[in-house]
């Protein structure tokens, strides 16, 4: 397990503390209703937990810990090598009055598209949200040259909204 919180110490309970908070966020609950529902925590300690204790960093470091505490099981090497990777984007419904949001003409309604990078040991490597405008292509490099885990793919598939020239070409340069 990642040990990067240095105020470990300064918790009590530090790690029931932590998964509530993972819980209460991960599933949009937020702290107040996590907080009614576990009866263990206060939800002004959930949301302290979170704006002190989670960044951006720290969660990409678990990922990246995650993905390859994955990659060590037997089973995931017979569905593949880890040498390929497929990306793809899935709309997700979104409120009209959202900044990431915009009408998609091919699926009809407002949204954005969730991205990502799957291993053909399926295990996502990257994922970003990004609105429906954008053309897919401009994020293959960036889940690429992201993911820091053991599984690094030699090969990206894609589908049309996943070809650029110029992806391409940067793709050669950083081969």
């Amino acid at each position: 397990m990642v040990h990067c919180l240095a105020h470990d110490a300064k918790l009590e309970n530090p790690k029931p503390r932590y998964v509530a908070t993972v819980f209460a966020y991960g599933c949009g609950l937020g702290p107040s209703q996590t907080a009614r529902s576990l009866k263990i925590i206060d939800r002004r300690q959930i949301a302290w937990i979170n704006q002190r204790h989670v960044t951006e960093e720290m969660l990409d470091r678990i990922i990246t810990e995650i993905i390859n505490k994955y990659n060590k099981f037997a089973l995931p090497k017979i569905w593949g090598s880890g040498k390929s990777a497929s990306a793809d984007g899935t709309k997700w419904d979104l409120y009209e009055q959202n900044l990431l949001s915009e009408y998609h003409i091919r699926y009809g309604g407002y949204g954005g598209l969730g991205y990502y990078h799957v291993s053909d040991t399926y295990i996502a490597l990257f994922s970003h949200f990004i609105p429906c405008g954008v053309w897919e292509a401009v994020y293959i490099l960036d889940g690429l040259l992201k993911n820091e885990s053991d599984i690094q793919p030699d090969t990206l598939h894609a589908d049309t909204q996943g070809q650029s020239t110029p992806v391409f070409g940067l793709a050669i340069c950083l081969a």
